[in-house]
């Protein structure tokens, strides 16, 4: 028997209380709760956890009620809750498949910030065939973001759609203060064309010359110099393969 202030014992109350909280947040976000921002971001925060983060507790698998529940918020008149409502279906991935089709209409938000996270929940999601229409739409949206979140998400559903003249169009410039943030978005596009993406080798290569001009000191176009290698590396041997 377990003594008092056992840690088993108080890991399990706190679980519990835990999962009790979820549940009450999904109650209130079924409801016409007038303030939902805060239940809908701890949807988010709870589905999204580290596993390896020992002093977390684990991560509650998003339900279907729960992951409805988070989208009847996607068209709320206040962005800020549209955002918080799309950030916690991103953060339940691919359980959010069910309510892909009222994502995809936010494609079509006048927010950006609205549109640039249903992006983001659609390319983690793998989308289905359904959603390629308002996917193709957005190749087309003026925020780089969505473009490239766009093309995620078409290549990761399987979509025939030409997507790699979409991103040499839109390759990122790297003489911006936030040029590692804008390549890392690009290069994650990249990565999900797979073998589709030997046709952007020139631009690839061009990027890793430039990465080579820039600072050594920073993390970041480390990591994205990395990247790129990696990216250059893959393609290269995919050529002349059948």
């Amino acid at each position: 028997m377990p003594h008092h202030g056992d840690p088993g014992d108080v890991f399990k109350t706190a679980l519990a209380q835990d999962r009790a909280r979820i549940d009450a947040a999904i109650e209130r976000l079924s409801g016409e709760e007038p303030k939902p921002e805060r239940f809908l971001l701890a949807l988010a925060g709870a589905w999204g956890r580290p596993v390896s983060c020992l002093k977390w507790l684990p991560p509650v698998a998003p339900t279907e009620r729960g992951v409805k529940s988070a989208a009847r918020w996607v068209h709320a008149s206040n962005p800020n809750v549209q955002r918080a409502a799309l950030v916690a279906l991103e953060r339940a991935g691919v359980a959010a498949r069910p309510v892909l089709s009222t994502v995809a209409d936010a494609l079509t938000s006048k927010e950006p910030i609205a549109r640039i996270a249903a992006a983001r929940v659609l390319a983690r999601a793998a989308p289905c065939p359904e959603q390629a229409p308002a996917l193709r739409r957005a190749l087309s949206d003026e925020l780089f973001t969505v473009r490239w979140l766009a093309v995620e998400a078409l290549a990761r559903s399987g979509d025939d759609h030409p997507l790699a003249p979409v991103l040499a169009a839109s390759r990122p410039r790297l003489d911006a203060r936030l040029a590692p943030f804008r390549l890392e978005g690009w290069l994650g596009a990249v990565a999900a064309l797979g073998r589709d993406a030997s046709a952007l080798l020139p631009e690839l290569n061009e990027l890793l010359d430039r990465t080579y001009q820039l600072s050594q000191s920073d993390t970041w176009w480390h990591e994205s110099r990395f990247t790129l290698q990696r990216l250059v590396r893959e393609l290269r041997a995919t050529q002349g393969k059948p």
